[in-house]
């Protein structure tokens, strides 16, 4: 080996930059979890909703107009196997 040369590590770093995925299945998402995972952008989203055809919460403080919308991952997967029958 040349001086100049840095050795190769041979063996795994601890805490290194690189850490797993873990994937967590979640019970509920928001809009931007709901594009990502199924492609269902934020003015549909509220209409399934508004429609009875998915379920959602709305989170907010006590006093506030604004909040967090999610919805349930459940009704969402219930819907999109409702219309997979309904095209048959």
């Amino acid at each position: 080996m040349n001086t100049t040369e840095h050795p190769a590590i041979t063996v795994p770093l601890i805490g290194g930059a690189v850490r797993p995925l873990h994937h967590i299945d979640p019970e509920f998402v928001d809009c931007k979890g709901l594009e990502a995972g199924w492609g269902i952008k934020r003015s549909l989203a509220y209409q399934l909703l508004a429609d009875g055809k998915i379920q959602g919460v709305s989170l907010r403080r006590r006093n506030q107009i604004r909040g967090k919308r999610l919805f349930s991952v459940d009704s969402i997967r219930q819907f999109l196997r409702e219309q997979m029958e309904v095209a048959k």
